[in-house]
């Protein structure tokens, strides 16, 4: 790095300066030093060119120059104001030479560390990250900035971001330094193959943190017309997928058609439950239910041992379970989607218990085409439990 190198931030007696805030010319003329190697840094302003600091010299020095942005700089000054606000000591640029990290904010009362990623990050590094901090005895909230405002629509985000709260179920935090608020989006669930969510925004981080400590929302439940929208939009997206030969749904196409059976006519009771279910699977929980019943009712036997179901259910998340990397013991998810799956099937009359498994009474229905099944669901308007 030479002196013609760009920073927004610098700092004086352990506390962040922001460049594009900088107005007090005593601190302009007083020792200035990078955050990142401590050399001295000087600050410039111009016509053309935004406030920054500058290395005096050449300096091998570049975390701040090329991985600081505003946004990003904006928000974490803006948590640490919030928090003195509110009577939390926070420290900015903590560093964490034990696993050479150096955190965005932290609380130094709770040991926890706040995150803001305002880039793209892949998941192998936010869990190695999560889990180094974690290593120290630290929880960490990861706040995700602008461009990740739609992470709560897609699994992949979900998995990488988000965390689970007993009343508030999955959910993640953002903050928008473009509109100076944070938003949550929590309950997100799936609902007929599409992740939905509820939303609110807050002005300061006081009222999100009261929030998530004080809630008590609940999911509201939905009508059947809405099921049956939703279930009709879903067959009407796998069959667009389908013949427009996307790999959304390939496998599972495949694996249908070898067992003479049209992915897109499958029971009923493999599109979930009607008021959502946790957003555990790579792809939708549809292919994971269409493989369950697959296997359930494509065999002679009509007994199933305990142990059986076991295996089952430990190679079913083995194909379609997702990993979560802000989230601890994840597996307990799929065991619950698991035996809500086949409680489902018993209360449509599919399965029985039995002291030693499930006992299979019928297998359910699977539908010839797309149209036989778009007529059923349009004249008969199920209900899936």
């Amino acid at each position: 790095m030479t002196e013609g190198d760009n920073m927004l931030i610098a700092m004086m007696n352990d506390q962040l300066i922001n460049a594009g805030e900088l107005t007090d010319k005593s601190i302009i003329d007083k020792a200035l030093v990078c955050p990142c190697c401590h050399e001295q840094v000087i600050f410039k302003n111009g016509k053309y060119r935004i406030p920054h600091f500058s290395h005096k010299r050449s300096s091998l020095c570049s975390h701040f120059s090329e991985n600081e942005s505003q946004a990003h700089l904006t928000g974490k000054l803006a948590f640490q104001r919030q928090l003195e606000e509110i009577g939390e000591p926070a420290v900015l640029e903590y560093n964490l030479p034990a696993i050479e990290q150096r955190a965005d904010v932290f609380l130094t009362s709770k040991k926890t560390i706040l995150e803001y990623q305002c880039s793209p990050i892949s998941y192998q590094d936010m869990a190695r990250r999560t889990a180094n901090y974690r290593q120290l005895g630290m929880d960490v909230l990861w706040i995700l900035g602008d461009r990740h405002l739609n992470a709560a629509k897609r699994l992949d985000s979900v998995a990488k971001f988000a965390r689970f709260h007993s009343q508030l179920g999955f959910f993640i935090v953002f903050y928008s330094a473009k509109n100076n608020q944070f938003r949550i989006d929590f309950h997100i669930k799936e609902v007929c193959g599409k992740l939905t969510s509820d939303v609110r925004v807050f002005h300061h981080l006081r009222d999100l943190k009261n929030f998530i400590q004080s809630s008590t929302q609940e999911m509201a439940g939905y009508s059947t017309q809405y099921v049956q929208k939703m279930i009709l939009n879903q067959v009407n997206r796998i069959q667009r997928s389908v013949v427009m030969g996307n790999e959304t749904y390939l496998d599972m196409v495949t694996v249908c058609y070898q067992r003479r059976k049209v992915f897109v006519g499958c029971p009923l009771v493999c599109h979930g439950k009607f008021d959502g279910e946790l957003p555990i699977f790579r792809r939708t929980g549809l292919c994971w239910r269409v493989w369950i019943v697959l296997q359930l009712f494509s065999g002679e036997d009509d007994e199933i041992s305990n142990q059986e179901l076991n295996w089952l259910f430990k190679q079913s998340v083995q194909l379609f379970g997702q990993q979560f990397a802000q989230v601890d013991d994840y597996v307990r998810f799929f065991q619950m989607a698991f035996t809500g799956f086949i409680f489902s099937l018993r209360a449509n009359g599919y399965l029985r218990h039995t002291i030693a498994g499930v006992k299979i009474i019928q297998s359910p229905k699977w539908f010839e085409s797309y149209d036989e099944k778009r007529q059923y669901i349009m004249t008969e308007k199920p209900m899936v439990c």
